[in-house]
């Protein structure tokens, strides 16, 4: 039996895809939510030039699609100010923390 291996097969279904991917849909396709949630919203972000090719610099580096990096960020801002303001740092605290965590013998005085 010559079966293929599912790496051979994948990278068939991917061609075929590929090559068919501005083919029209069928006149009988339904499309379907895999959830009852409402459909997520669409926003046009504006970019100078520069700023994309950072954007797209950073995503590349990550094997991201840019938009993917856009939503990430947008995302990591909308969650760091969600987050509460930590405020000064108490030394003192800071000091308690690190011995509870850090070996008797490398605090000790040289």
């Amino acid at each position: 039996m010559n079966e293929k291996s599912i790496e051979e097969l994948l990278t068939e279904v991917s061609q075929e895809s590929e090559a068919r991917r501005h083919d029209p849909l069928p006149d009988d396709a339904v499309g379907t939510r895999r959830d009852d949630k409402p459909a997520p919203k669409v926003l046009s972000v504006r970019l100078t030039a520069d700023q994309y090719d950072r954007l797209a610099t950073i995503a590349a580096a990550r094997d991201l699609p840019v938009s993917t990096m856009a939503r990430l960020a947008i995302l990591e801002a909308l969650d760091q100010h969600a987050r509460p303001a930590s405020g000064p740092i108490d030394l003192n605290t800071m000091t308690a923390a690190l011995r509870e965590v850090i070996r008797p013998e490398f605090l000790k005085a040289g």
